[in-house]
């Protein structure tokens, strides 16, 4: 093997070879510098959720967990399968009248008394 020849040029001033860091006071003018603070990122979840189909996404990722924790709960007995299914589904659908007719209701409400806020207004 052949051995490495020491290099012959000469070296820097300051004797030690290495570069110079700049000096102290420099980086600590640096680091107290006003800043503003950066502003708050929203997590990504709700940034998707803030869209149409960022709902549609959630919705289908929803059902397809429940239909896979129905496989699960079922261990490939499909008779068993659909009527988990089944019934998820009717309870499903009943939840989601009731609260359409609350929402509903809600609303009729708010109608009613803006209207009467109106009329008071007006008189």
């Amino acid at each position: 093997m052949a051995q490495k020849k020491k290099s012959t040029a000469k070296r820097p001033a300051s004797g030690s070879g290495r570069p110079t860091k700049a000096p102290a006071s420099s980086r600590s003018a640096k680091s107290s510098r006003n800043l503003p603070p950066e502003p708050e990122k929203e997590p990504l979840w709700s940034v998707i959720w803030a869209y149409p189909w960022g709902k549609a996404l959630y919705l289908l990722l929803g059902i397809l967990v429940l239909i896979g924790l129905d496989f699960l709960i079922a261990m490939n007995h499909y008779d068993r399968f659909f009527t988990v299914l089944g019934i998820e589904i009717i309870v499903a659908m009943i939840s989601g009248w009731i609260i359409f007719l609350f929402l509903d209701r809600k609303k009729q409400k708010d109608a009613q008394t803006s209207d009467l806020d109106d009329s008071i207004d007006e008189g």
